[in-house]
């Protein structure tokens, strides 16, 4: 039995310690003000909680710590949300966290090092802040129902951290001080969580899914592509659907990741950069390495590839298909579908040219099956990897389909569906939910990796194309260039700091140069300049267009004058364009 973390907790601050304390335990940490140290102590021993001078909180977990320019931070978690149970254990939702620094005064640091300790804070904040970060006190939201089977070892004494997969912990950059005291570390996963209660022909369910984003390689979408020389991939998610049903578990696994190349797609102000394939790189060795471990971890692999096969993305198609025949891996089944050409006028019926090329794969995989006192009937021998150029919008469409003919098979199988009944009946109220909670996955794995919902979710909410949604997808798209542009180099140096990819330095700011400092006078002065400019031409457009509407002279001058300036300004700042990009400071990426 995997000791339970430990569940609310006293916290209190004094000048000199902070201590935590278990609701129900005799036993409390103690941590020392400035320096971070940690210590385990008992009620009975010398060292007693605080009786006065302290301030009480109540807290729902620890994250960790993390050291910023002013000194160590503890992070907490503050308040959660229920999601449902699974397998009677709660699942809770992340709803605030605090940041307790250990140095309580800033006196030490001079004004620059206040500011940008300030900008450090803000970043942690901002992935802390992300939709959605998910977390249970007894069951391992971070593994799938058969690699917990799996890695059950009687009377382990392992807690959650130390037997979890680390690709998909969050907060595992912050673990390093609290590595001996499992029960008071609380992991968090970020994805997508959705627990249903459900009847089908009077029989009770519960049909959850799971979304787990690694932390390998992870990144927001322009900066963040491809694969990486340890075989990461950029916006790498599993995604878990199970289904409980009285004695039975069935649980139904597949994957998503940037296509396994060295490739970019550099933000330049450009609606959409085109794709370019890194050269002087072994794109097959890290491909190699790539699905040496896919397949370690889920066996047989299905490739399905969502790009085009001309334009832009036809460079990555060939690519990828000439890589995978060269691995010539017998577990790599490559399967290329031009989603763009075959669903084109909103003809979406026709994925099912997709299904019908996969099926016999799906039937091979098969599902992780187990009763509810450990008895294993089956386990899952592959999965299907699916892509696009996100990993996003087409991707989900995907594979959602494929879960729901997972789901079926599981429902006939388990005798839920009447006899002679085959498919999820299209008008029920659980075929309703299906589609929704598929949708809401999808726009919220978009938002963590693009800023924005996805596209093409109508199709997945209701089983078709619309107008509508063609309007949504556009706003959305829009949406994506802008934050892309303009916040993405933000929100890629907060993922870094968050996740322990970069650390800050003691004395950085003072004896150590500073990331956040680091910029160009030249680009500076463009940017002054234009948005100088793009003012005085807003102004000048304004005096016109509120001038006398009857035709002169006056009037056509202005308009003259002022189509040349905007002319000059557009010419200048599609030179030096690349210059108006929020660029990652922490870790170079330009």
């Amino acid at each position: 039995m995997v000791p339970r973390i430990f569940d609310d907790m006293n916290f209190y601050i004094t000048p000199d310690r902070i201590y935590i304390e278990p609701s129900e335990s005799n036993e409390f940490v103690i941590v020392q003000r400035p320096n971070g140290a940690i210590s385990l102590h008992t009620t009975e021993s010398k060292e007693q909680l605080p009786i006065h001078g302290y301030e009480l909180r109540k807290i729902c977990g620890v994250l960790g710590m993390v050291r910023l320019i002013s000194g160590l931070y503890l992070v907490v978690v503050t308040h959660r949300i229920f999601i449902g149970l699974i397998d009677n254990e709660p699942i809770w939702q992340m709803a605030g966290t605090d940041l307790i620094p250990l140095t309580q005064t800033l006196t030490h640091l001079s004004e620059a090092q206040k500011e940008q300790n300030d900008i450090y804070l803000a970043m942690m904040r901002q992935v802390l802040d992300t939709p959605f970060f998910y977390f249970s006190y007894g069951y391992g939201l971070a593994d799938t129902m058969q690699r917990i089977c799996m890695n059950a070892v009687d009377n382990s004494i392992l807690g959650f951290c130390t037997r979890s997969d680390k690709r998909f912990i969050w907060n595992i950059g912050m673990l390093k001080e609290f590595s001996h005291l499992d029960r008071y570390i609380l992991p968090i996963i970020h994805g997508f969580v959705s627990i249903n209660d459900v009847i089908i022909n009077g029989h009770s369910l519960s049909w959850i899914l799971i979304s787990r984003r690694s932390v390998q390689h992870a990144g927001t979408r322009l900066f963040c592509r491809g694969i990486n020389q340890d075989g990461e991939v950029a916006n790498y998610v599993e995604t878990e659907q199970i289904l409980i049903a009285g004695q039975d578990r069935v649980s139904f696994v597949q994957t998503r990741g940037s296509i396994p190349l060295f490739w970019q797609q550099t933000p330049n102000m450009q609606y959409k950069p085109r794709p370019r394939i890194l050269t002087g790189r072994d794109h097959r060795l890290a491909c190699a390495r790539h699905f040496e471990q896919q397949c370690k971890w889920y066996g047989a692999q299905t490739l399905i590839n969502l790009i085009d096969h001309k334009g832009a993305e036809e460079v990555l198609e060939k690519a990828y298909d000439a890589t995978i025949s060269a691995l010539a891996n017998p577990l790599l089944n490559y399967v290329s579908f031009d989603f763009h050409k075959e669903c084109k006028k909103m003809r979406y019926d026709r994925l099912s040219l997709l299904m019908s090329r996969i099926t016999s794969q799906q039937d091979s995989f098969g599902v992780y099956h187990m009763s509810h006192d450990g008895k294993v009937y089956s386990t899952q021998k592959g999965v299907f990897r699916t892509n696009c150029i996100d990993c996003l919008d087409r991707t989900n469409v995907v594979q959602s389909l494929i879960a729901k003919r997972s789901l079926e098979q599981t429902l006939q199988k388990l005798g839920i569906f009447k006899l002679g009944e085959k498919y999820i009946d299209p008008s029920s109220q659980f075929d309703t939910i299906f589609k929704s909670v598929w949708a809401d996955n999808a726009d919220v794995i978009s938002i963590q990796y693009s800023g924005t919902g996805a596209l093409k979710t109508d199709f997945t909410r209701t089983g078709k194309r619309t107008f509508k949604g063609l309007l949504r997808d556009g706003l959305n798209s829009l949406t994506r260039y802008v934050k892309n542009n303009f916040y993405d180099g933000f929100r890629q140096d907060s993922i870094e700091l968050f996740l322990g990819r970069y650390k800050v330095n003691d004395g950085e700011g003072l004896n150590l140069p500073s990331p956040l400092t680091v910029s160009d006078p030249k680009v500076d002065m463009r940017k002054r300049m234009i948005s100088t400019m793009f003012l005085f031409e807003v102004a000048v457009f304004f005096v016109i267009l509120l001038y006398p509407t009857e035709y002169s002279l006056k009037t056509g001058y202005m308009l003259l004058g002022w189509g040349i300036v905007f002319a000059l300004t557009e010419r200048f700042f599609r030179k030096h364009r690349i210059d108006f990009v929020d660029f990652p400071k922490l870790l170079s990426k330009k």
